[in-house]
């Protein structure tokens, strides 16, 4: 790690702070301490205020320098570390930050390439845009395009954005939740991915959200899943698969077929 100007002047500040925050409040009281061990006396708080009264200035007399003293240097230490951290903190924060503008940058890439076999968008999971209203029956279609990517090459599912590509949000599903927050909205789609496509596909999902022009987005990262993946929509089991910028249900023969052919 290089040191700037900044991080020496964080380092010196600290070690001010913390020299006297030692000096100047653990010196006094650690007196007080001492006395009472000393002197045999049973403690109480009054006893306490009434003695600290008289040994803080006694404290800061000639004779207790060497005591001051190496409080001040224990503090300095303290100080030194807590300059360090805070440095380290700083610098990681700064990390995440730009971290995180290249990420909402990558997603607004994203989204302004269109739909392909990697990615697609979704509007909402709950929210019906046409109806107006809640619609329980998206959660399938979430579950199909999900499925779609595991049994393909993986894929990105980009929920909050409509399919030209237009920056909707999450408002209106977050209203539907009952916990109408990021935490609320990522539940909900693991509740759905462990529904209907059973709990081990969860692992092969990463969500994460991002904020686009003061709008919530919400990326679902899914991997290719080695074994076949199925929906399971009450009585029915079916095997979906990604091709081109579509989702496709195959038939029993088709999907042996297609299993068999990403095999070889």
């Amino acid at each position: 790690m290089t040191y700037t100007t900044q991080h020496i002047k964080t380092i010196i500040i600290q070690i001010l702070i913390w020299a006297g925050i030692f000096y100047f409040l653990v010196h006094p009281f650690t007196m007080v301490l001492y006395w009472f061990e000393y002197s045999n006396t049973a403690f109480s708080f009054s006893l306490f205020q009434d003695v600290l009264k008289t040994r803080f200035l006694e404290s800061f007399t000639f004779d207790m320098g060497g005591m001051g003293g190496l409080l001040m240097l224990l503090g300095s230490f303290l100080g030194i570390i807590s300059g360090l951290f805070f440095i380290t903190i700083k610098q990681k924060n700064k990390l995440i930050g730009t971290q995180q503008r290249l990420l909402v940058r990558d997603i607004d890439a994203l989204i302004q390439a269109g739909e392909n076999e990697m990615v697609e968008f979704k509007s909402s999971i709950r929210y019906d845009y046409y109806r107006k209203t809640t619609n329980k029956e998206l959660k399938l279609v979430i579950a199909k395009t999900i499925t779609g990517f595991m049994n393909a090459k993986g894929g990105k599912l980009i929920i909050g954005v409509d399919d030209d590509g237009n920056v909707l949000g999450l408002e209106n599903d977050f209203k539907t939740l009952k916990h109408k927050n990021r935490d609320g909205y990522e539940r909900e789609v693991f509740r759905i991915i462990s529904t209907q496509l059973g709990h081990e596909a969860c692992f092969s999902n990463h969500i994460s959200f991002y904020s686009l022009n003061e709008k919530d987005v919400c990326l679902v990262d899914i991997e290719p899943s080695e074994k076949p993946v199925y929906v399971s929509d009450t009585e029915n089991t079916t095997f979906y698969v990604r091709t081109g910028n579509a989702t496709y249900p195959l038939s029993v023969k088709e999907a042996v077929n297609y299993l068999e052919t990403r095999k070889s």
